[in-house]
C-alpha cells in the first residue's frame, strides 16, 4: 500500500509519497497566498516522480488544526482525488503529525503553531516504552498560560516557537527546548505514518461525507473583530487523558 499526504495547515505545503517507511517521492514550498494554485502542482510531481496511485491506496490529509483556507483547500482536494480514484481517505490531525518533528530522545513534546491573537494551538505528547501519547484535546490558548499547564522539561516543536520562544524559556527556564521550525519542519511522511497506524485497525478510513476540518476554535469571522480576541471561556487543559498515536 501507497499513502499520499498532503499537508495544508501552515504556510508550508507539503506532499508526500510513502511506501511503508520509505519516502518514495516528496515535495515543499512556502505559500505566498495561499495553497489552491500551489498545491495540484506539487501533487503532480510528486506522483510523477513516485508512479500514480492503484487500487488499494490512500490518501491522509492533515485536518487541523491549522489556517483555515489552507485546511478547507487541502481536504477538499483530497476528497475530490479519493472520490475519483476511489482510494481510502485518513484525516490526520496536524499537531499528532508535527510532534513527530521533535527527536525521538525527546520524551515531552510540547506541538505548537501561530494561531494569531496572541494564541497558539497547542497539543502536549508524552513518549515511552509503549510508543508517542497524546495527553489530552489540542487547544487555543495563551503561550504564557500554556508553559505553565505543561510545565518543564518539555521540548516546543512547530511555527509557534518562532513567535512565542521567548515566552517559553522565560516561564521554564532551562526546562524548555525549543526547536525551530527551520531545522524541525513539518513533514508530510508523518502524516502518511499516523494515517497507516490508522489504517492498520480501521482499513476503510474515514467517511468522505463527514471527514470536516478540526478547527479547534471558531473561524475569524465569528471571533471579535478587535485586534486582540482569544477563545473565550477557555479553561486550562489539564493534559491527564492519555491517547496513543503511534
Amino acid at each position: 500500500m501507497r499513502i499520499l499526504a498532503l499537508d495544508t495547515a501552515t504556510r508550508r505545503c507539503a506532499v508526500a509519497l510513502v511506501r511503508g517507511d520509505a519516502v518514495v517521492a516528496e515535495r515543499y514550498e512556502r505559500a505566498a497566498a495561499n495553497h489552491a494554485g500551489l498545491l495540484p502542482r506539487l501533487v503532480a510531481e510528486t506522483l510523477e516522480e513516485g508512479g500514480r496511485l492503484a487500487a488499494g491506496d490512500a490518501i491522509a490529509v492533515a485536518i487541523g488544526p491549522g489556517s483555515f483556507t489552507g485546511l478547507r483547500i487541502g481536504l477538499g482536494f483530497a476528497k475530490g482525488m479519493a472520490v475519483a480514484g476511489g482510494y481510502r481517505l485518513v484525516g490526520v490531525p496536524t499537531l499528532d503529525a508535527l510532534a513527530l518533528a521533535a527527536p525521538v530522545g525527546e520524551t515531552r513534546v510540547c506541538a505548537v503553531l501561530d494561531a494569531r491573537k496572541r494564541e497558539v494551538y497547542a497539543a502536549l505528547y508524552e513518549r515511552d516504552a509503549e510508543g508517542l501519547h497524546r495527553r489530552g484535546i489540542p487547544c487555543a490558548i495563551d503561550a504564557e498560560r500554556l508553559a505553565v499547564a505543561v510545565g518543564a522539561p518539555c521540548t516546543f516543536v512547530g511555527d509557534g516557537v518562532d513567535v512565542y520562544g521567548d515566552v517559553f524559556r522565560r516561564v521554564l527556564g532551562a526546562g524548555a527546548t525549543v526547536l525551530s521550525p527551520v531545522t524541525h519542519p513539518p513533514g508530510a511522511a508523518a502524516l502518511a505514518r499516523l494515517a497507516a497506524a490508522r489504517l492498520r485497525t480501521e482499513p476503510r478510513g474515514d467517511d468522505l461525507a463527514s471527514l470536516a476540518p478540526a478547527y479547534v476554535r471558531p473561524p475569524e469571522a465569528e471571533l471579535s473583530q478587535s485586534a486582540y480576541a482569544p477563545s473565550a471561556g477557555l479553561e486550562v487543559r489539564s493534559f491527564v487523558d492519555k491517547a496513543r498515536i503511534v
